[in-house]
């Protein structure tokens, strides 16, 4: 079993398929090889095995996982590329990204996460954030696949904690 096949074995398992709503095909599209293709040929480089079939089974999105942040190919994970190097160059930050680096993730224009191509097919997750003047948080999560499940795990926890202050609320307005 790969290494995407087991964190998606975990997310029904932890029922975050159903929680996010892509156990439902039309809610999660993957794609296509030639997509992929573009993105290594436009980035020049060679993509990891995980992210690649991460791509393949959701590169268009994985029903309400991740909203609001860029991570999907309809963001333009091109541009995403010199959006993070744009980032770094207005706070002043005193490192570059790697040559072989691939920033997957933003949040708000002011937080990324990247691999590095040449750390394997499942490769450890780096972080950057504003607020940081010296250094990258490398090693953020060991693997992209833990990138993945942390992120799931946080979002469920955001959607059951949103859910119990909605009933609370209810409760609180029918007794007066």
């Amino acid at each position: 079993m790969s290494d995407f096949e087991e964190f998606l074995q975990l997310s029904r398992e932890r029922n975050w398929d159903k929680i996010f709503f892509f156990s439902h095909p039309n809610q999660r599209k993957g794609c296509s090889s030639e997509e992929i293709n573009y993105l290594e040929r436009e980035t020049d480089l060679k993509l990891p095995k995980t992210y690649k079939d991460f791509l393949s089974y959701c590169g268009y999105g994985l029903g309400d996982f991740s909203v609001g942040s860029d991570m999907f190919y309809e963001t333009d994970l091109i541009a995403l590329q010199k959006d993070a190097r744009d980032l770094l160059i207005e706070n002043n930050f005193r490192q570059k990204l790697p040559n072989d680096a691939y920033v997957f993730w933003m949040h708000g224009g002011y937080m990324f996460c990247f691999f590095r191509v040449s750390e394997g097919d499942n490769p450890p997750v780096h972080f950057y954030r504003e607020s940081f003047k010296d250094d990258f948080a490398w090693n953020y999560h060991p693997h992209f696949t833990e990138f993945l499940i942390q992120r799931m795990q946080a979002d469920a926890e955001h959607r059951e904690s949103a859910s119990q202050i909605g009933e609370r609320i209810a409760r609180d307005w029918t007794r007066g």
